[in-house]
C-alpha cells in the first residue's frame, strides 16, 4: 500500500486510483517547484548555478517571481503567501533542533561543574583527615602525669588534644569544649587532659632588641622575658612549628607575645616577615660602643618624634643623661642624620650602654644597598660587574637577617668588612643604576637562599670553604679566575718579627707553614715564641697574626700600601731573612671564596652578562626574586 503523503484536494485520495484535481495538481505543482528553489537558496554550499536559472525562469513564468526596472527579480504576493507557511514551519524545526543538541551539552556542562565542587570538596576533607591523621602518627602519646607549661594546641577534636611542648608533638586523650588553638598550660593525669589554662595574647609589635632578660617591642618599651629560652611558635606555614628566639628577624616583623605576670612566656609568629628594612650597628673605630656624638641634619631633627628644629644635638650622651633616657630614636625631615660629620640614611637609635652610646641605624635595604655597592665594588668596573655586586650585596644581607651576634642592640649586622662596608660615602650614578636595575633580586640555590661570600681580587683560583676550617655548601666550588686587571693579583709583603712584642707569647723567634691549599691558600701555620709556639688555622686569623709584622706591601702595579693591619691574602710562600725578617710572594686580596670583583670586572668586559658572572662564581643557583624566595622558606 502506498503511505506517501496525500496531496490531494477534498474527496480525493492518493491511492483512490483517480489524478488529481486541477487544483491539487497546482498545489503539487507549486510545492515542489518553491521546494527546490528553497533547497537551493537555503543550501547553496555547492549551489547548481543552471539549476537554479531554471527554476527562476519557471518561478517567473508561473508568477512566482517578478523583474524591477533594474532587472533584478523579486518574490510576488502569491510566491511569499506560498512560502510563507514552510519557511516558518521549517525555522520552527530547525530551531527547535538546535535545543534538542544544545540541552543534552548544557545539562554536561552542568553536571561537569557540581562534579569538580563535590571532588574539590571530598580532596580538602580528605587532607584534612590526611594531616589530622600525619599529626596523630607523629604525636608521642603523654605517658606521666604532669603540667605542659606554655605548650600550643594544634589540633582539638577526634577526641584526641595534640600539642607543642619544648619541640615535641605530644597527644592526649580528651578534647575542650570551645574550639582553640594557641598557647596555654594543659595539666596532664592518667594519659588524659585534667586541665587546660588558656593563655591569651596580651600585646603585639615589632620586637627592637631582646637580651639580658628583656625584650624591647616598639610601643611597648623594654618587657621582662619569663626565660632567655621562650618558645615562639610558627603560625605562617602549613602547619605550625616551634622555633627559637634566634630565627625570629629583629626589627622586620610583628609578633604576639603572651605575658605571664606580666614577663613574656611565650611569643606566637602569625604573618610573615616584612623585611623591608636592616638595622646596622655603626661601629667607631672598630669598637661596637659609641662614645659620645654629634647628630644632624641639613633638615629639622626628630628625638621620640619630638621636632626639635634644625639645631644639631652636640652631645648626645648629655642629650641623653639630662632627658634620663637610656634609648632615644633620631630621624630628620629629609630621612638623613648626620653622625660626626658623615651623613647616613634612615633612621638611627641611640642606646647608652656601660661603655659608651650606641648608635643603630634602620634603612630599607634597597637604599642599603646603594651604600654598600660605591664602599665593596669601585664605581668605575664595567655596568655587568656592578649588576652581578649588587645582587650579591642584597642576597648577603637577606641571609644575614637573622644573625643575633647584636640582638641586644636590635642590630642585625654592622658596617664593618665582617658583613660588608656600609660607609657613609656618596652614591655613585653607575652604582645605583645598577641597583635599581636588579632591584629585588637575590641569588637561590635550591630554592633556598645562599649566602654570598664575595672577594676583592683571586690570585688565580677561588677557594673553598677549607681555609675557613669549614664544610663546603653546595653553592661554593674553586673555578679560574685570573685577575690580573687588579693590583693585588701579585704581592710580596715584608716582615719584621722584632715589630711586635705580643701580650702573652713574647716576640716571635721564627714562622712556618704547615699546610697548603692546592690553590696555593695557606691551612695552617705555626709562630714560634722561643720555647712556645702558637698554631692559626683560619684565613682570616693568619692574615691577622702575620699583619702584626707586616711593614709593607710591594703590588703587582709597583705601588705599595703601608700600615695594612692584615696581610692581603692567605695564599702565598714564606721565605726566611736575617734578623727575623721574612718575605711572603703571595696573590690575592681577602678570603678566596665565591665572587672575585676582579674577576666579575673582567668577565664583564669580555661579554659576560651579570647572571652568567653569578652562574660562574656559584655553583648551580638561579637569580630570582626576593619574594620568590620568602615564599619558599
Amino acid at each position: 500500500m502506498d503511505v506517501r503523503p496525500s496531496l490531494c484536494s477534498g474527496r480525493q485520495k492518493a491511492d483512490c486510483g483517480y489524478p488529481p484535481s486541477k487544483s491539487a495538481r497546482s498545489l503539487n505543482y507549486r510545492a515542489g517547484i518553491l521546494g527546490s528553489y528553497k533547497r537551493i537558496i537555503m543550501y547553496k554550499r555547492t549551489p547548481d548555478v543552471q539549476k537554479l536559472y531554471e527554476i527562476q525562469k519557471i518561478l517567473k513564468h508561473k508568477g512566482f517571481l517578478g523583474t524591477d526596472d533594474k532587472g533584478s527579480c523579486f518574490c510576488s504576493s502569491h510566491f511569499l503567501s506560498s512560502n510563507h507557511y514552510l519557511g516558518v514551519k521549517e525555522n520552527r524545526n530547525l530551531a527547535n533542533g538546535r535545543r534538542r543538541r544544545q540541552k543534552p551539552n548544557q545539562m554536561v556542562w552542568i553536571m561537569l561543574a557540581i562534579t569538580m565542587v563535590c571532588v574539590v570538596i571530598v580532596f580538602a576533607i580528605v587532607m584534612v583527615q590526611k594531616e589530622k591523621g600525619t599529626l596523630v602518627k607523629q604525636a608521642r602519646a603523654v605517658t606521666k602525669d604532669m603540667v605542659y607549661e606554655n605548650a600550643y594546641i594544634v589540633s582539638n577534636d577526634d577526641g584526641s588534644l595534640i600539642f607543642i611542648c619544648d619541640g615535641d608533638l605530644y597527644r592526649a586523650k580528651g578534647i575542650m569544649e570551645e574550639n582553640f588553638t594557641g598557647v596555654c598550660d594543659i595539666e596532664i593525669s592518667g594519659s588524659k587532659v585534667k586541665k587546660i589554662q588558656i593563655k591569651p595574647d596580651d600585646i603585639s609589635g615589632v620586637m627592637l632588641s631582646y637580651g639580658d632578660g628583656t625584650m624591647q617591642i616598639a610601643g611597648q618599651g623594654d618587657i621582662p622575658m619569663q626565660s632567655d629560652k621562650l618558645p615562639v611558635y610558627d603560625e605562617t606555614g602549613t602547619s605550625p612549628k616551634e622555633i627559637a628566639v634566634s630565627d625570629l628577624i629583629i626589627g622586620s616583623e610583628t609578633l604576639s607575645y603572651i605575658l605571664d605576670s606580666g614577663r613574656i612566656c611565650a611569643i606566637v609568629r602569625r604573618q610573615v616577615p616584612d623585611l623591608t628594612y636592616i638595622r646596622v650597628l655603626i661601629k667607631n673605630d672598630g669598637k661596637d660602643a659609641f662614645p659620645t656624638i654629634a647628630a644632624a641634619a641639613a633638615a629639622n631633627i626628630y628625638v621620640d618624634d619630638a621636632d626639635c628644629g634644625s639645631n644639631a644635638i652636640d652631645d648626645v650622651g648629655a642629650y641623653m643623661a639630662n632627658a634620663q633616657k637610656s634609648k632615644i630614636k633620631v630621624s630628620s625631615a629629609d630621612n638623613y642624620v648626620s653622625i660626626n660629620g658623615k651623613s647616613y640614611p634612615g633612621s638611627f637609635e641611640f642606646i647608652g650602654t656601660e661603655e659608651g652610646i650606641v648608635a643603630v641605624n634602620t634603612v630599607d635595604v634597597e637604599t642599603y644597598v646603594r651604600y654598600v655597592l660605591p664602599s665593596e665594588m669601585p664605581s668605575t668596573f664595567d655596568a655587568e660587574a656592578l649588576k652581578a655586586q649588587a645582587v650579591c650585596a642584597r642576597t648577603f644581607v637577606y641571609s644575614q637577617m637573622k644573625n643575633t651576634q647584636y640582638a641586644l642592640y636590635g642590630a642585625n649586622i654592622d658596617n664593618t668588612t665582617a658583613f660588608q662596608v656600609y660607609n657613609a660615602s656618596e652614591t655613585k650614578q653607575s652604582t645605583d643604576e645598577a641597583v635599581k636595575a636588579t632591584a629585588g633580586q637575590v641569588v637561590s640555590c635550591g630554592r633556598s637562599l645562599i649566602t654570598c661570600y664575595y672577594f676583592s681580587t683571586s690570585a688565580g683560583k677561588t677557594e673553598d670553604m677549607e681555609v675557613w676550617s669549614s664544610s663546603t655548601p653546595d653553592f661554593i666550588h674553586k673555578v679560574e679566575s685570573v685577575d690580573d686587571n687588579s693590583p693585588y693579583y701579585r704581592w710580596t709583603s715584608e716582615l719584621d718579627l722584632s715589630a711586635y712584642n705580643d701580650p702573652q707569647y713574647g716576640t716571635a723567634t721564627g714562622i712556618s707553614v704547615d699546610k697548603t691549599s692546592d690553590a696555593g691558600y695557606v691551612l695552617s701555620l705555626t709562630i714560634n715564641y722561643g720555647n712556645k709556639s702558637q698554631t692559626f688555622t683560619a684565613e682570616n686569623d693568619i692574615r691577622k697574626a702575620l699583619g702584626h709584622y707586616q711593614k709593607k706591601v710591594t703590588l703587582n702595579d709597583g705601588s705599595v700600601r703601608e700600615n695594612m693591619s692584615m696581610i692581603p691574602s692567605a695564599c702565598f710562600s714564606v721565605s726566611a731573612g736575617a734578623n727575623g725578617h721574612y718575605t711572603l710572594s703571595g696573590g690575592g686580596f681577602g678570603h678566596g671564596i665565591g665572587f672575585s670583583q676582579y674577576g666579575a670586572d673582567k668577565l664583564a668586559k669580555a661579554g659576560s652578562s651579570y647572571k652568567d658572572i653569578i652562574g660562574y662564581y656559584y655553583k648551580d643557583v638561579t637569580v630570582v626574586d626576593i619574594s620568590s624566595v620568602r615564599s619558599e622558606q
